[in-house]
């Protein structure tokens, strides 16, 4: 890589200049990092892997993007987890055939999440390939009280979601239309040209809000963030609960900019779908009850009495 990022030490420069470095990331400058024990919480870690060319498309909106998607899937399953961020490390395998424009666009939009959650870098690794970007993000946070699970759900509860789904679907599917610039200043001039709903539904995809997801410790019984569509990730939970999911009020579910097929099997919209008694204290969205699984086929999720098959994104099959 030519230019300003000619080395490791010019790169983690750069990467220290865009994010809070906690201070047990020993200015980036050590083999590992000390993390911070705070008594009386727990902590919890999760790991995701973003691949260009799986996770995104790379022709289709510019890498700024990506990285900040790539950073709000981390930061997604810690609020599911009632986490409040505390941290991450990430390892990026950066392809040969990316520009030192779009490293940095990436590295930024990563950023730009982090910093409004507060996440500091606590260190990472950097690496170069032949083939796509790939990078890998360990986020961690500490959850004060006992952390949401999915496998809390009981009968009686209430189902519900953080916000209507499908609205990335869409966005996706208007990306894919082909149209929209790579460069960062044209694309957002694009974006704001566009029709109010489908707009919308484009920054659904490329930037969600995040619900507060600590706000529910104490109040849900059970909870999870839905990456994956409604429809496979409602029977995840169910079957992490051994409980009957009963769709009462599925229309509720539904995205204005979406379609219900969006919504039950588009995945990426990362609100969260969780079951408790009472009114929630995040803005949310009744679609459902939670019944007594009497067998094992009452375990699973029912729309009108009927079973509503898991199907959505599926990295090892059939995305339907």
């Amino acid at each position: 890589m030519a230019g300003a990022l000619d080395s490791e030490e010019s790169l983690i420069d750069a990467i220290k200049a865009l994010f809070f470095v906690a201070p047990g990331a020993l200015e980036l400058r050590d083999d590992a990092a000390l993390l911070p024990h705070v008594p009386g919480r727990q902590r919890v870690v999760t790991t995701d892997v973003v691949v260009e060319g799986v996770d995104f498309d790379r022709a289709l909106y510019p890498a700024l993007y990506a990285g900040t998607r790539a950073m709000l899937q981390n930061l997604s399953d810690l609020g599911a987890k009632g986490a409040a961020p505390l941290g991450f490390v990430w390892s990026l395998a950066i392809p040969t055939s990316w520009s030192e424009a779009d490293l940095l666009d990436f590295v930024r939009g990563a950023a730009v999440p982090a910093k409004l959650a507060r996440c500091a870098l606590y260190g990472g690794d950097v690496s170069r390939t032949s083939g796509p970007l790939v990078c890998s993000i360990t986020a961690f946070g500490d959850v004060e009280g006992a952390p949401l699970l999915r496998s809390g759900a009981r009968p009686g509860d209430e189902l519900w979601l953080s916000a209507p789904l499908g609205a990335s679907a869409a966005g996706l599917r208007r990306l894919r239309q082909g149209d929209a610039p790579r460069e960062l200043a044209p694309f957002r001039a694009w974006l704001a040209a566009l029709p109010e709903l489908e707009a919308r539904a484009v920054r659904a995809h490329l930037h969600p809000v995040l619900p507060e997801g600590a706000r529910l410790v104490g109040h849900a019984n059970a909870c999870m963030d839905v990456s994956d569509g409604l429809a496979l990730d409602a029977h995840r939970l169910a079957h992490a609960s051994r409980a009957r999911l009963e769709l009462d009020a599925l229309a509720a579910a539904v995205d204005a900019a979406a379609t219900r097929d969006d919504a039950l099997a588009g995945g990426e919209d990362w609100a969260l779908l969780f079951t408790a008694r009472g009114a929630p204290p995040i803005e949310a969205v009744r679609i459902g009850r939670v019944a007594q699984a009497r067998t094992d086929d009452d375990i699973g999720v029912f729309v009108d009495g009927a079973p509503l098959a898991p199907r959505g994104w599926n990295h090892f099959g059939a995305r339907r």
